[in-house]
């Protein structure tokens, strides 16, 4: 048996890499990881009873047409198998056999059984349905502990599975077993309740230290082929660690050189390898992007409402300091809690050649209104419309930006402890 966690090894912030301003520096993808997409899918994985030793072919739903042939051929089952036993694909792309192309058999054992105890799992990772020739994995009260590697290379795609969440599903569940129940043919369909949710992971990352930040570099398998190497159809993302997901709104397709900006910085990665042995990154001039601002740019004009009785709309080019330090924020985001503290601090003796902006990105008109009140905060509280944070090209909450007199950008993406050295370094004697 081969499980695999979320990541293969634990690195203290020694060890983890740092990208400088000149060179290329080695990226190293040893986690693994999954993106939003996936942590959101229902993941619906439709088990069918196995009757004796033949299975039939998978049916897309999505495809299928009414009265469609479901074909059947033999496999060479486990010894001493379950007479009950389920039989389900998942999602591969391979060629190996035309019988059930781009999908990998597997068997599980009493699957109306497996959420109270231990359960048994084959999966045919060389697709010539034989099942003895596979090694066994497990599912422990209906959930895999860890991920399942699918293949035997190093960064193989993974599946985590457990039992489907019927109760919390239950109407999609429904439409489901309604859907399947048509085109079962002379299958035995075991029912939603008793099938398996998938989250695939078919992504892995790598942690490196960049001006002070910690940001997760991955790069995403999306066809499923076991190479990460595809151009126009891999993807790679980036995010900060203080960030759960990948998301795509922060992810390119590969190219021969590809790109990925954050919070005014360019980087280039290079994929050299299919199994991700040879890959390098450096940090590069940035360029006008669609994903970041770019620090040395201006800084958008728009008018924002100010979190005042009554209130009213200010032009932020009427904000004149030596510097401005605008802040994109979410009270209920973890990092601004984390952060908070520290900005009330910052705010009691900021210096008179400095101006603090606050924008509030989802939050009610009534809590930043008593928020400023309840801290006798001395920032401009306003509030951030899909407007305004289209023309900010958000990546993360909390997000801020340096401004200089001119308000041209010097730097995107400071925590309230840089920023708090900034001004250190650039105090005017009151």
């Amino acid at each position: 048996m081969m499980l695999l966690g979320t990541s293969v090894f634990a690195k203290s912030q020694s060890q983890i890499p740092e990208i400088y301003s000149s060179g290329k520096t080695s990226i190293d993808f040893d986690l693994r990881g999954i993106d939003a997409e996936q942590q959101q899918s229902m993941g619906l994985l439709p088990l069918f009873f196995l009757k004796g030793d033949s299975v039939a072919q998978f049916l897309d739903l999505s495809s299928a047409t009414m009265g469609e042939k479901v074909e059947h051929r033999k496999i060479v089952p486990p010894k001493n198998i379950s007479i009950n036993a389920a039989y389900g694909y998942f999602f591969q792309n391979h060629e190996t056999n035309n019988f059930s192309p781009n999908h990998t058999l597997f068997l599980i054992e009493n699957p109306t059984q497996m959420h109270r105890k231990h359960a048994l799992i084959w999966v045919d990772r060389n697709h010539d349905f034989d099942l003895t020739n596979d090694r066994t994995d497990t599912l422990k009260m209906g959930k895999s502990n860890g991920v399942i590697q699918i293949s035997g290379s190093e960064k193989s795609n993974g599946v985590l599975l457990e039992s489907f969440p019927y109760q919390q599903f239950k109407q999609f569940a429904k439409m489901s077993d309604d859907a399947i129940l048509l085109q079962q043919g002379n299958r035995t369909y075991v029912g939603s309740r008793f099938s398996l949710r998938e989250t695939r992971y078919n992504l892995w990352y790598s942690r490196m230290q960049f001006d002070g930040d910690t940001l997760d570099f991955g790069i995403k398998d999306v066809n499923c082929n076991g190479r990460f190497n595809d151009i126009g159809i891999d993807r790679l993302y980036i995010k900060s660690i203080h960030s759960e997901t990948f998301q795509a709104n922060n992810s390119v397709a590969l190219s021969k050189k590809t790109h990925l900006f954050w919070m005014g910085n360019c980087f280039e990665v290079d994929i050299l390898d299919a199994q991700l042995q040879n890959s390098t990154i450096q940090k590069i001039i940035a360029q006008s992007n669609d994903f970041s601002l770019s620090v040395g740019q201006k800084f958008p004009r728009f008018k924002f409402c100010v979190a005042e009785k009554p209130v009213y709309r200010k032009q932020v080019r009427k904000l004149k300091s030596d510097y401005l330090f605008v802040y994109v924020w979410s009270a209920e985001n973890e990092n601004f809690i984390k952060d908070s503290s520290m900005m009330h601090q910052i705010q009691r003796n900021l210096p008179s050649n400095f101006k603090i902006l606050m924008l509030n990105h989802g939050g009610s008109g009534k809590y930043v209104y008593r928020y400023n009140k309840r801290y006798e905060t001395n920032f401009f509280h306003g509030f951030c419309s899909p407007i305004i944070a289209k023309k900010l090209k958000l990546q993360s909450m909390p997000q801020s930006f340096l401004l200089d007199s001119r308000q041209n950008i010097l730097k995107i993406g400071m925590t309230a402890a840089q920023f708090q050295r900034f001004i250190a370094k650039n105090t005017l004697s009151k």
